[in-house]
């Protein structure tokens, strides 16, 4: 670390640093995940007490908005946004993170075979650690604030964005515990992964930025290359994701 700071910005410092705590903290939750297995299974059956009929229906709809494939969607809309404004950096850093936010999660998801519960309040996929809910509203949301804070330079602007996203962050992990889909565990797993992801890709971006990678006339011609290359592969993802065979 010591021979990397001289070389990076306080903020690369501070970025490099959160992604190293949050995937030891990721890693960690997977080898000592047998340990959370009585607080998973109280919290799972503490939750059938706060149900009703209209949570219930708020609950499923959080899901739908926020399952993995949804948000790939809707950063596919954003990105090609971004990139028609010319903002083809921030684009690709958009689609980048969220497109292996889903492979990641869905590769740990098939290595665990961790199984959901069995009291689920509506079908779900795949296996189940991490959520990949959890996770990438992390992502998603993140790499926004992300621009937001770079080009809203008032601090209470700041500080509205970031704690919306922490509130739509926890609103979000605990739809997945009160659907029953997804184990206490599963979705701490979930949010170690999603700020490792977030701050690793938030990271590689800076130190591109900084080398003035996205000004030179290189990247200017293979963007449009780069741009095409994560349509196909982010199609994949939403294509696998609604057979339900491949994302949370």
């Amino acid at each position: 670390m010591n021979s990397l700071s001289p070389k990076l910005s306080r903020e690369e410092r501070v970025l490099f640093l959160v992604c190293l705590v949050f995937l030891t903290a990721f890693l960690l939750v997977i080898l000592f995940r047998g340990s959370f297995f009585a607080i998973d299974v109280k919290v799972n059956l503490w939750i059938p007490s706060m149900q009703s009929s209209s949570l219930t229906v708020m609950a499923e709809g959080i899901a739908i908005v926020f399952d993995t494939t949804s948000l790939v969607i809707f950063s596919l809309i954003l990105a090609a946004f971004l990139f028609i404004k010319n903002y083809r950096a921030q684009s690709l850093l958009l689609l980048g993170a969220m497109g292996g936010d889903a492979l990641i999660v869905s590769v740990v998801k098939s290595l665990d075979h961790i199984t959901r519960p069995m009291n689920g309040i509506m079908v779900d996929s795949g296996f189940s650690f991490p959520s990949g809910h959890s996770a990438g509203v992390i992502v998603f949301c993140g790499v926004l604030a992300y621009f937001a804070w770079q080009h809203w330079k008032n601090a209470r602007a700041r500080a509205l964005f970031v704690t919306g996203v922490a509130v739509i962050t926890g609103v979000v992990g605990f739809d997945r515990l009160y659907l029953n889909v997804h184990w206490f565990s599963d979705v701490i797993g979930g949010w170690m992964f999603g700020i490792f992801w977030l701050s690793f890709s938030l990271l590689i971006f800076q130190l591109l930025q900084t080398a003035g990678k996205f000004q030179s006339e290189r990247f200017r011609l293979i963007a449009k290359y780069l741009f095409a290359m994560a349509i196909v592969v982010v199609a994949f993802i939403v294509v696998m994701g609604l057979l339900g065979d491949y994302l949370p």
